[in-house]
C-alpha cells in the first residue's frame, strides 16, 4: 500500500473494471476467471476506484440489461478496447448504497464522480457537493477519498474545454470538503497546466490517464472512422493506447510532484513496471481486468501481495 496522507491506495488499482459499486459489472460476472479476480481484489485489499456516477440516473448507450447494446463495447487488436460506454448509471444514491454493501464486505473502493458541466457550471457544482453530501450519508468515515472523472470521451461534456470548469469544481469542493482527499482523473487531451493548478488547489492525487479518444489513435485517413462514430467515436484502451498514454504520463510526471496514478495500456505485468519505472506512486488496470481476467490477478499477486 501507498501512503496518501489520508488513507490507502495499493500500489495496483482496478479502475471501472468492476462496475459502479466495486463488486463487478454483467455480464463479465459469469466467467469464473473475472469473478476469481474479485474475490482475489478483496483479498490482496487492492483499491478499487468505480465506474462513474451522476447526480441521477443517466442512460448512456451501453445498458447491462440490454444485449442490442452490448456492441457498444468492442474488442480490438492488440489486447485492447473500443468503447462508447456514455456514463451510463443508476445516480449517486444507487450507487452510493452499492459501494457502502462493498465497503462492509471488507472491499476498498473509492467512488468516482463525474460532474456534468452540460447543465451549466454552477448546476453541474452544486450536484457535485449534494452528491459528496449523499455519498457521506451512507459511507460515514469511509468516504476517505473520491475521484472527479474530468476525461470521459463519449459525454456531451467537452473535455478539451472543461479546464477551467474544472478548476472551479475543485476550488468548490476543496471549499466545502477541506478534509476530503481528491483524485483528479484527466485525459491526454488535457494540458499539463491542467494538473499543475489541481495540484496547486490541494488535489490529493492525479489519475491519468483513461481511455484514449479513437481519432488520436487511429487517425482519420490512415484508418477507417470509428464503428462507434455515431456516438462520439469511442475511447480506445488497452494495447493500442499504450503508447500515447505512456508519452502523456512521462510528461506528466516530469510537470507534477502530487501522488500520481498512471493507468490505461496496460497488457500485464511489464506494462506495470513501466509506469513505475516512470514515476507511478500507483498503476490503475481496467481493461486487462475484462479482457484477460487471469493475467490480471497475476498482475495483483506480483505487486499487491506483501
Amino acid at each position: 500500500m501507498r501512503f496518501t496522507g489520508e488513507g490507502r491506495i495499493s500500489r495496483v488499482v482496478i479502475s471501472t473494471a468492476l462496475g459502479p459499486g466495486g463488486r463487478g459489472i454483467f455480464p463479465y460476472t459469469l466467467l469464473p476467471a473475472y469473478r476469481q479476480l474479485l474475490r482475489l481484489v478483496q483479498a490482496t485489499d487492492t483499491t478499487v476506484i468505480t465506474k462513474s456516477a451522476t447526480r441521477r440516473r443517466r442512460r448512456g448507450n451501453f445498458i447491462p440489461g440490454n444485449p442490442l447494446t452490448w456492441g457498444y463495447i468492442r474488442r480490438i487488436a492488440g489486447q485492447g478496447m473500443l468503447n462508447a460506454y456514455g456514463l451510463t448509471n443508476a445516480g449517486v444514491e444507487v450507487c452510493a448504497r452499492q459501494i457502502k454493501a462493498s465497503r462492509e464486505k471488507g472491499i476498498q473502493v473509492i467512488p468516482n464522480y463525474y460532474p456534468e458541466f452540460a447543465k451549466g457550471t454552477d448546476t453541474a457544482i452544486r450536484e457535485t457537493l449534494e452528491s459528496i453530501e449523499i455519498y457521506q450519508r451512507f459511507l460515514g468515515p469511509a468516504l476517505w477519498g473520491l475521484e472527479l472523472n474530468f476525461s470521459c470521451p463519449n459525454a456531451q461534456e467537452a473535455i478539451t474545454e472543461n479546464v477551467s470548469q474544472g478548476i472551479r469544481c475543485v476550488e468548490a469542493v476543496r471549499r466545502h470538503y477541506p478534509g476530503l482527499f481528491l483524485i483528479a482523473k484527466i485525459s491526454v487531451v488535457h494540458p499539463y497546466e491542467f494538473a499543475q493548478e489541481l495540484e496547486r488547489l490541494g488535489v490529493g492525487a492525479i489519475h491519468g490517464v483513461n481511455t484514449v479518444p479513437y481519432a488520436l489513435i487511429f487517425p482519420e485517413g490512415r484508418y477507417p472512422p470509428s464503428p462507434l462514430a455515431h456516438v462520439g467515436g469511442g475511447g480506445v484502451s488497452g494495447g493500442p493506447a499504450g503508447a500515447a498514454a505512456m508519452s502523456y504520463n512521462a510528461g506528466l510526471r516530469q510537470k507534477v510532484g502530487v501522488f500520481l496514478i498512471m493507468g490505461c495500456g496496460v497488457t500485464g505485468g511489464e506494462d506495470v513496471r513501466r509506469y513505475f519505472d516512470m514515476g507511478a506512486d500507483a498503476v490503475s488496470v481496467c481493461t486487462l481486468a475484462l479482457r484477460r481476467p487471469e493475467e490480471a490477478a497475476q498482475v495483483l499477486r506480483a505487486f499487491n501481495i506483501k
